[in-house]
């Protein structure tokens, strides 16, 4: 008894000094800045303790911004450090969580102190403030000046309305970029086509500053309706100038550069991003909308043509609708025909001819088969095609007359020959020429031999003999499956990466359904992007622990690649905003379309 007490004192002696201690800091980095220059929310979250320390990954922080100041593009960084005090170990990890902070006009913005859950245990981040000052005459030109992103939209649209638009990169005539590294954009309520390999190169001169400009042409088509928030986002490498003015006499720039770094530039990694925008999407009207309307909204004209205007009975002829003009030609679909007896005809082919490299203008054409059902002079049912014009804001109704063609009878098809029925009679019976004795009845037409049975029947029909070769069976089976896996695994090497992809996915899609039912968004979103990462895993056949989303993307295409871009962005947004339920659901829908595409 003496010794359980001692051995219990000595445990709560060494609790504490097992235990991490957890200490956080915020601040912005650098504290006071001019309008227009850079700024760094950061969030540091320090464990220290003798022994080893799991890090509780943080992947979004429910954090009261101020009016005016835009926080945006989370990411996180981890330090390890080790002390020895004595002889005595001491271990410390800091987890860092960087924001960027855009200020929109000068003045002292705070951020008060908030807490949240880390390891079980509320944890409170303390206030900090980031002072945004004028910038003086003489300074040079702030990061915003020299490098900014634009993409000229308009204000209203209409829900399933297509266009196109081109999203610019300025960078100043001073400015080297060095590369691309990724391209982001958050419209939830919009599909975007992918950005194109190639851009178009320009200069243009803005309040007397040149730029050079790179442009990539985009087409956008909404929803949903409502206000619909959308931006876009560059994470570029450049060299940009240094600052040449207000060098102090020690040959340090006032912003923390050498003399070296001002002369030859400065390399830095930049997230250039669109002015926040939100288009006002209308649903299409119902007053006026033609009974066969399918969706087209546009500039259309339609011509309609046979190839025949003669045929036989049963005899198939060709009906082609071509539309041209502008507009959503990937949502239009062909001209319905009511069912006629004078016809039988089929669901088109579609073939589309595109005008321009976005698809937006072209030519568009369906080819019908019809079949005439008699003979006579019979009419190709009258053609209606409808589209929504958005600048005029009316439906316009497309028709084309019945089309007259001469049917002729079919030709008579030879009658059939004539059947000839057998008759089987029964064989005379069989003359003798004088009586069988016994003996010889025996051996010839009496005789029935009955069928052999086979050696060992009962054996093989046993339960014992049965099972024990099913047994037998399966461990072949299984010796087989075993050096067939091991012969795989050394001819394939992502065989292994797909097996443990698959146990991986069973577990995500598990965990961020379970994640749903208790109405935990964070958990939610983690495991639906884990779950995703698994699926490409399976597909591509290569590791995708760390895969962006435009990784999986290029795996996708169409309505798929626009739900994994929409999911991805649905969870950064998350991390900024509270908890909405229905964005949850609607991510729900696109983490099943992405991996059923998958």
């Amino acid at each position: 008894m003496r010794f359980i007490s001692l051995a219990f004192l000595i445990l709560l002696t060494l609790a504490p000094a097992l235990r991490a201690e957890v200490q956080v800091s915020a601040r912005f980095n650098p504290p006071r800045v001019a309008l227009g220059d850079p700024a760094q929310y950061i969030v540091a979250i320090t464990e220290s303790g003798s022994g080893q320390i799991d890090v509780e990954r943080i992947t979004a922080l429910q954090i009261p911004q101020p009016d005016g100041l835009n926080l945006r593009n989370l990411r996180s960084s981890n330090s390890q450090q080790t002390r020895i005090i004595n002889g005595a170990v001491e271990n410390s990890i800091t987890q860092s969580l960087i924001i960027d902070a855009a200020p929109a006009q000068i003045g002292r913005y705070t951020i008060p102190a908030y807490s949240f859950d880390y390891k079980g245990e509320r944890v409170e981040i303390p206030a900090t403030s980031l002072e945004v000052v004028e910038r003086s005459a003489d300074a040079g030109p702030s990061r915003d000046e020299l490098v900014f992103l634009q993409a000229e939209l308009p204000e209203t649209l209409y829900s399933g309305q297509t266009i196109t638009f081109e999203l610019k990169l300025y960078m100043a005539e001073d400015v080297r970029l060095s590369g691309l590294n990724s391209f982001n954009r958050n419209a939830d309520g919009f599909t975007i086509s992918e950005l194109p390999n190639d851009y178009h190169e320009s200069v243009e001169t803005l309040a007397g500053r040149r730029y050079r400009v790179l442009s990539w042409p985009l087409t956008l088509t909404p929803i949903r309706t409502g206000g619909q928030p959308i931006s876009f986002q560059f994470a570029l490498t450049a060299r940009l100038p240094g600052q040449e003015r207000n060098r102090d006499p020690f040959g340090r720039s006032p912003f923390g550069g050498s003399l070296f770094e001002d002369f030859f530039g400065r390399t830095e990694r930049l997230n250039v991003y669109t002015d926040p925008l939100t288009i006002e999407v209308k649903p299409l009207p119902t007053a006026g909308r033609p009974a066969g309307y399918s969706g087209a909204i546009g500039d259309f004209a339609m011509e309609v043509a046979t190839d025949a205007e003669q045929a036989r009975q049963g005899e198939p002829i060709m009906l082609s609708v071509v539309l041209k003009g502008r507009g959503n030609f990937d949502r239009i679909n062909g001209p319905g025909f009511s069912a006629s007896p004078d016809w039988r005809h089929y669901d088109p082919e579609r073939k589309f001819d595109a005008g321009d490299p976005l698809s937006m203008s072209g030519s568009l054409r369906f080819d019908y088969v019809f079949i005439p059902q008699r003979s006579g002079r019979l009419q190709l049912p009258e053609t209606r095609f409808s589209y929504f014009d958005p600048v005029a804001e009316e439906y316009i109704e497309l028709n084309a007359p019945p089309i007259p063609v001469e049917v002729a009878a079919a030709p008579h098809s030879p009658a059939p020959a004539p059947t000839t029925a057998i008759i089987h009679e029964p064989a005379a019976p069989l003359k003798l020429s004088h009586a069988l004795s016994p003996p010889e009845a025996l051996l010839t037409l009496d005789y029935r031999p009955q069928p052999a049975r086979p050696v060992g029947y009962a054996i093989l029909r046993s339960p014992l003999f049965i099972g024990l070769n099913t047994l037998a069976g399966l461990l072949i089976a299984g010796c087989a499956l075993a050096l067939h896996r091991r012969q795989r695994q050394r001819a394939d090497p992502s065989y292994p990466i797909r097996a443990a992809a698959r146990q991986g996915l069973r577990q995500a899609r598990q965990a961020y359904l379970q994640a749903l039912q208790q109405n935990d968004a964070a958990s939610f979103f983690q495991h639906g992007q884990q779950a995703i990462r698994h699926a490409a895993a399976i597909r591509s056949g290569r590791s995708m622990h760390s895969a962006h989303s435009r990784d999986i993307e290029c795996l996708l295409s169409g309505q798929a690649a626009a739900d994994c871009r929409a999911f991805f962005e649905s969870a950064n947004a998350h991390r900024f905003g509270g908890h909405n339920p229905q964005t949850c659901q609607q991510a729900q829908q696109h983490i099943e379309n992405i991996l059923k595409a998958l």
